[in-house]
Formats: structure tokens, C-alpha cells, sequence
């Protein structure tokens, strides 16, 4: 759901924008779950990151805090939405702590919500030419719902680099929401924003949406919401992901030529708030109300941009299809390293990097692979699935798990993209020392 409406737009099209919302969301188009594009790229490679390691407020040089009930201009007042908290710099609503974000709305004794919403200081995330961009960030929705959750709207998205100091050029400029739901619903909307508001190629101000698609375990556990923009293919591609699996889509020629350069031929900056109330939780009976829980956070465990290049090489990825055969993998790791363990076609493994940590490896063996995802489980606790980071000094994929304790057992999984094919491992298992 769009975030910045303009007030006459919201006052005078209220219903019309909620009926359009609600057709918007049955006739959505579905994908194949396992679906995965068809590119020309290179590996990822990590431009841009917030661990949220830190204590108390955010980091200054990284974020922007959004404060009040808008930018202070005539259209921006409630931010455009009709939400009704104010946006506060206070570690009550916006803190880091244990690493990760915790953004929380609060209700005080007279009924008025405070909440959190905070912006990147950069502005020019934006794929390299002829490559891809990747936003991606490992969050936990408010764990709150039924009659507790009415109001609540967490999102996770970015806005047009020309909008910032303007704030009058919504939608042209382009929006990107990458998660929001709305009511503890535990569910994720994709949206596109672009073209002119109300109507316009883009249908504001519902947008160009997914739907509502269903999010299992969204709110207990922390789970990965990602966004991808391939300029490497033809038409241009926009996608959506949860946990890996591509949900939604968005061509450039589903718009006109204008429409599309004027939402995307520039840089982004991402946003992460709560809001309380206003127009999307609306449309599915929301509130807030004297019901609705107080003091439930979103929490974030990282934030991460990407960028990959055009592929030169010929065993990078150029058409990719649905799943693809499982190897078959039966070794248990036992070693401290990636090439103690080695399957037919890649070496793999965990070591000890700390107290509380561990590094798990991935390292192809005479191919390149256009994405590599580790699905992993710590003691008493659920699934997480993410995308690994490819480092370029070892040649393979990393990532750090932490929370993990000597004695414990970690379970892991990898899925990897080989010649444009997915391809599923068996589930291994390391004791952390």
C-alpha cells in the first residue's frame, strides 16, 4: 500500500482507494513458488550493510530518523497515510539491542501512539548498468494478533532519491515496498508505486502489487524479505522474495517507457517504520482501537544491499527454470573448515568463529553459482533461510551464524543456482566445540 498519497487523494478517494485495494488483492497474479528469473549475472556482492550491533540509538552516519507526523508540507501530514502515531527518536520506539533493531510503537494514558521510522543517509542504491541491485533485511514482525494487532502496520521499503527535500512527487518517483502487513495478519505485500496519483499506468493508489501472500511464522521468527532490480535482462525485471522463494514480479513494460525511467533511473534510500492506523490497515478492518497491544516491536536483524554485474563468463547464469534435480549429499561435516567436506560438485562446511559463533562455508567446485541460500536451525528455535555472502579473498559463500553455544548442534541446508538451475542438498549437522 502506498505511503504517500496526497491528502486530497485520501480525503476524497478513501473508499474508491480501498475498493481498488481490495480488488487489487483477489485478482493478483500468483508464481510458481520455486520460479526463479531468468538473468545474466554475475555473483552477488555486498556494497552495503547494517548488522544493528551497536546499543541504543542508530547510527548516525548509516540513518535519517523521521520525526512528528510528516515532512511539514500540505500533502505529507499523518505522512500521507492517515496513520496516527507520531515518529520519535526515542530508544523506547527505535533501539538497538542484542544485535538487532527493535522499532516499537508505544500508547500512552491519553491514547496517543508514538512508534519509529528511520531512512538511509544514502540515497544512491541503484543497480550497476546492465546488473542488478538486491535490498534485503532478516526481520521479525510485531508478534502480536487478532483484536491486539488492529492498527499495526510494519513496513520495510524504499523511495525514489528525487523525492527527499521534495516530497510532492509521490509516485512518480518511484516506491518500493519490499514488506508490510497489516493487522498481524502474518502475511507479506510486494508493491511497486510509479506514474500519477489517483489512476495513472500504475493503478495509485493501490499500485502494482502481489497481494496478500502468506507468511508463516513471520511473527515468532525472523525471516528474509528481499527485492531485487535486473537491469541485465530485457524487459527489465523487478522481484519479490520471501525466504528465497520468488513471489511476485514486475516487468518494465508493463508500464510505458516514461513511467518506468521516472520510478527507477536513479537511487534509493530504505526505510523501516511501524505505523499505527491509516489507510491499508483500514481496508482490512483495522484500528487501532482501546484493544490493540502496546509495546510489540519489529525486529531486524540486518540490513543488506547488493549489487551484481552483467556475466562474462560462461558458466554464469543465463536462463534460469523452476527447481531442478536434488543432489544427493550424505556426509556429515566433522571438520573445521569448507574443504574438510566436500560433495561432487562443491565443498562445504562450518567453523568455529567465537564464543557464540559459527562460520558456515560453501565454495563451488568448477562453476559459478548465482546465488547460494542457507537454511539453518539452532537448538529450540525455528528455521532461518538467507542468502550468503559470496567472499571474493576465499572464492566461496559465507555466513556468520551466532547464538550458538559449545555443545549445541547446528543443522544447516544450502540451495544453489548452477547453470541457471536449483538445486536443493540434504541437511547436514555440526557440533559447535
Amino acid at each position: 500500500m502506498n505511503k504517500y498519497p496526497s491528502s486530497k487523494i485520501f480525503a476524497g478517494l478513501a473508499v474508491i482507494s480501498i475498493s481498488l485495494l481490495v480488488i487489487a488483492l483477489a485478482v493478483a497474479p500468483t508464481l510458481n513458488a520455486s520460479a526463479k528469473p531468468a538473468s545474466a549475472l554475475g555473483a552477488w556482492t555486498l556494497q552495503w550493510s547494517d548488522e544493528f550491533n551497536g546499543s541504543g540509538a542508530v547510527s548516525g552516519s548509516n540513518w535519517i530518523y523521521d520525526t512528528g507526523h510528516g515532512y511539514g508540507c500540505s500533502s505529507c501530514g499523518n505522512w500521507g497515510t492517515g496513520e496516527v502515531e507520531s515518529m520519535s527518536t526515542s530508544t523506547a520506539n527505535v533501539n538497538q539491542t542484542g544485535g538487532h533493531l527493535a522499532i516499537t510503537p508505544l500508547r500512552d494514558g491519553s491514547g496517543n501512539w508514538t512508534s519509529g521510522r528511520i531512512e538511509t543517509q544514502r540515497t544512491d542504491f541503484q543497480p550497476p548498468a546492465g546488473g542488478a541491485m538486491a535490498i534485503e533485511a532478516s526481520i521479525q514482525q510485531p508478534n502480536v494478533s487478532g483484536a491486539a494487532a488492529a492498527g499495526y502496520w510494519p513496513a520495510f521499503w524504499a523511495l525514489g532519491s528525487p523525492f527527499r527535500g521534495v516530497y510532492t512527487n509521490w509516485p512518480s518517483i518511484g516506491e518500493i515496498d519490499i514488506l508490510e502487513d497489516i493487522n498481524g495478519l502474518s502475511s507479506v505485500f510486494g508493491t511497486l508505486h510509479c506514474g500519477t496519483s489517483p489512476g495513472g499506468p500504475c493503478n495509485e493508489t493501490t499500485g502494482i502489487g502481489s497481494g496478500q501472500h502468506a507468511c508463516p511464522g513471520c511473527q515468532t521468527g525472523y525471516h528474509t524479505y528481499r527485492f531485487e532490480f535486473d537491469k541485465s535482462v530485457s524487459p527489465q525485471q523487478m522481484r519479490w522474495y520471501l525466504d528465497g522463494v520468488q513471489y511476485f514480479t514486475v516487468n518494465s513494460n508493463q508500464v510505458d517507457a516514461t513511467t518506468w525511467s521516472n520510478a527507477t533511473n536513479h537511487g534509493f534510500f530504505i526505510i523501516f517504520d511501524v505505523a499505527m492506523g491509516g489507510g491499508f490497515p483500514a481496508a482490512f478492518g483495522g484500528g487501532p482501537t482501546s484493544s490493540t497491544a502496546s509495546g510489540v516491536p519489529m525486529n531486524v536483524d540486518y540490513v543488506r544491499v547488493y549489487y551484481a554485474n552483467q556475466a562474462t563468463s560462461a558458466t554464469a547464469t543465463r536462463t534460469a527454470t523452476a527447481g531442478g534435480p536434488t543432489p544427493t549429499r550424505t556426509a556429515t561435516p566433522s571438520g573445521s573448515t569448507c574443504t574438510n567436506n566436500t560433495g561432487s560438485e562443491y565443498t562445504y562446511g562450518v567453523s568455529n568463529a567465537g564464543t557464540t559463533a559459527a562460520l558456515v562455508c560453501f565454495k563451488p567446485s568448477g562453476f559459478t553459482a548465482g546465488y547460494v541460500i542457507l537454511h539453518y536451525i539452532r537448538p529450540g528455535l525455528s528455521q532461518q533461510n538467507l542468502q550468503m555472502i559470496y567472499n571474493s579473498s576465499t572464492a566461496r559463500w559465507e555466513y556468520t551464524v551466532n547464538g550458538i553455544s559449545s555443545g549445541q548442534t547446528l543443522q544447516y541446508q544450502y540451495t544453489y543456482q548452477k547453470n541457471g538451475l536449483q538445486y536443493d542438498t540434504a541437511w547436514f549437522s555440526w557440533v559447535k566445540p
